[in-house]
């Protein structure tokens, strides 16, 4: 899924996903003016831990969430799937 946050002239594009190749899930954040941030996690609560500290930054940066997320073509596929 995806995400966009603006906040003046500015976006940041959240993506979130699940390499089956790899087992991970991935959380890629591009900040426009800043250099891009992938992570890559094994365990699905460090994921999701991660993402909240990221949308908490966001929020304390004063970043509003541009529409709603955006699911990706390739669609979510979750853990151990084929």
């Amino acid at each position: 899924m995806v995400w966009f946050f603006g906040r003046g002239n500015e976006t940041v594009r959240v993506q979130t996903s699940f390499d089956n190749s790899a087992r991970e899930y991935v959380l890629e954040v591009e900040w426009g003016t800043r250099a891009p941030e992938t992570h890559r996690f094994r365990e699905r609560a460090d994921f999701e831990s991660r993402v909240i500290s990221v949308e908490d930054q966001l929020r304390k940066e004063a970043w509003a969430q541009i529409g709603g997320p955006e699911i990706l073509r390739e669609g979510w596929r979750g853990p151990f799937t084929n």
